[in-house]
């Protein structure tokens, strides 16, 4: 291989990664009904690589009217939070940078709080 085919490959591989990524919010799977709003406001937060939407879950007993996030806790590439709208749960992890995670989390604190 020369280097111009090191570096085509290595440029798919790079670019797949952002493949699903729109807006900074990650839309390979499903998202849970009106939060998409929430999540891009809070991907453009400086600082936030990516907002990664994970498992959903059905509950019946959650009869919200209102989308909301809620902040679970931190994790080691940024923090857990779970999104709550008309009888689903949804797990969101938030990938930040770490030298700006404690400012992040004041942010997201403000949004979450405004909805």
């Amino acid at each position: 291989m020369d280097i111009r085919q090191i570096l085509r490959v290595w440029n798919i591989e790079y670019m797949a990664q952002f493949k699903y990524i729109k807006r900074g919010v990650k839309r390979q799977h499903e998202i849970v009904q009106d939060i998409l709003p929430l999540l891009e406001k809070i991907a453009s937060i400086d600082g936030i690589r990516k907002v990664v939407p994970a498992k959903i879950s059905y509950s019946p007993k959650r009869g919200i009217s209102q989308p909301e996030i809620k902040y679970q806790r931190e994790t080691l590439s940024g923090f857990k939070l779970m999104a709550h709208s008309k009888g689903t749960i949804q797990e969101i992890f938030v990938v930040v940078e770490g030298s700006k995670r404690g400012q992040i989390k004041k942010e997201l604190d403000t949004i979450m709080l405004k909805k």
